[in-house]
């Protein structure tokens, strides 16, 4: 991911700006080395330095050059709509079902908690997610899905359909879950705001530092960078889809999708009004899901993936403009004012891995498009487990070896394959 590229976030332009980080120089030991400095991988840091666990952080580039930087900012405290219990647990095991679900249903809280007990500034709202059935069918399991968080301890509200579309302003749906856990924010700045925190309470942030091997060396591992050497005990690889080379086997077990995000130009307060008025955000249940929200400054922002080809950039902001005309006819005539993309890890399954690669090192990827808040729970569940509060037994995920993603086989054209069959189906949903 070019590092230019951030700029061109509509993110950027609000962020805080970056910490003062150095790069890693010299010989160096750390408890645990957490590589990639992404929302998972400072959560866990920041999290094991409030334990007095000795911390290393190795970014690449900067905290937030990847997608944790680059998303629509939606804090989810939920999967995918085709991920009910019995399909976790057919995934999972039922005992890991039941804990990771539970986990899931308070990941919102965990962001939330997290930015008030630290001060981030982040444009946090909590104003709720709104997740809207696209089709009487999903309305049907929708309503099952509720019943299924309520067994879990959970609330969220079920609304019907006239009442999405007068508090959305956006119609055609056939009723909706609204999950008042859930929210958005700035998700570059909330980056950032996590770094900074994770320097104040200890632990070392290095950037510019990839490594470029990673070895055992007796008991320990030895991370080398350009500039120096890293000796840990423990290494977490919290790389997500920019493994490259690394590490092969965890390269391979989920495939890298290119996920693109689009911000208007400021809309007039009338338009606030009407759209979203309580400053949800929303993504619904179709096979390519639509996603809406406000910015803090009174931008629709809007996201999903592109077919392949030149020009990917210029095709996105067509066919996001064209997706928003379409599903929210109110709108007046916009334009677009930012326009970027970040590469996100896909599992078959949609849900997370947590992974087993050697004797002392671990990995967890691809939260599938529920980063922030699923990332950030995460990162904090590991940091317990890191510091000798649990076992890898307690973790809400198994601990598994990693298996390849067949997928990767059909190369850079899986994620335009997939959209264009979830397009059929689409049409075939509507009958």
């Amino acid at each position: 991911m070019a590092a230019d590229a951030l700029s061109s976030t509509l993110w950027a332009a609000s962020a805080p700006p970056a910490p003062a980080l150095t790069s890693l120089r010299g010989d160096s030991q750390t408890d645990v080395a957490v590589v990639g400095g992404g929302i998972l991988g400072l959560s866990c840091a920041l999290h094991l330095a409030e334990r007095g666990v000795a911390v290393t952080v190795l970014e690449a580039g900067e905290p937030g050059l990847g997608a944790s930087g680059r998303s629509t900012g939606f804090v989810v405290p939920s999967l995918y709509a085709s991920l009910d219990r019995a399909t976790v647990a057919g995934v999972l095991g039922d005992d890991h079902a039941t804990r990771f679900l539970a986990f899931v249903a308070g990941s919102g809280a965990a962001v939330f908690d997290l930015i008030a007990r630290h001060g981030l500034a982040a444009e946090a709202e909590t104003t709720a997610w709104i997740h809207p059935a696209a089709s009487s069918a999903w309305a049907g399991r929708l309503r099952a899905r509720r019943d299924e968080w309520a067994a879990l301890g959970k609330s969220v509200d079920w609304l019907e359909a006239a009442e999405v579309a007068a508090r959305t302003g956006v119609p055609g749906y056939h009723g909706a879950l609204l999950d008042r856990s859930g929210g958005q924010l700035n998700p570059l700045a909330y980056v950032r705001e996590l770094a900074r925190a994770a320097v104040a309470c200890g632990a070392r942030v290095q950037a510019g530092s990839p490594v470029l091997a990673l070895q055992r060396d007796g008991a320990a591992w030895r991370l080398r960078t350009p500039d120096g050497t890293l000796t840990a005990e423990r290494v977490l690889l919290a790389t997500n889809a920019l493994t490259g080379r690394l590490w092969p086997a965890l390269a391979r077990a989920s495939l890298p999708v290119t996920a693109y995000q689009m911000a208007t130009a400021p809309l007039a307060e009338s338009e606030q009004a009407r759209i979203l008025p309580e400053r949800w955000c929303l993504s619904d249940t179709r096979r390519h899901p639509f996603a809406l929200r406000w910015s803090a400054d009174g931008r629709l922002v809007t996201g999903g993936l592109v077919f392949g080809g030149p020009a990917k950039l210029a095709r996105a902001r067509r066919g996001f403009l064209k997706r928003l005309a379409k599903l929210v006819p109110q709108l007046p005539a916009i334009q677009s004012s930012f326009v970027w993309r970040g590469t996100i890890a896909a599992t078959p399954h949609r849900l997370p891995l947590y992974l087993d690669l050697a004797p002392g090192l671990e990995a967890l990827v691809a939260c599938n498009g529920r980063g922030i808040a699923l990332s950030t729970a995460l990162g904090q569940a590991l940091a317990h487990r890191y510091a000798g509060a649990a076992d890898a037994a307690e973790f809400p995920l198994p601990l598994r070896s990693p298996a390849a993603y067949a997928a990767r086989l059909l190369g850079p054209g899986a994620p335009s394959l997939w959209l264009a069959k979830a397009g059929l189906l689409e049409r075939w949903d509507r009958g």
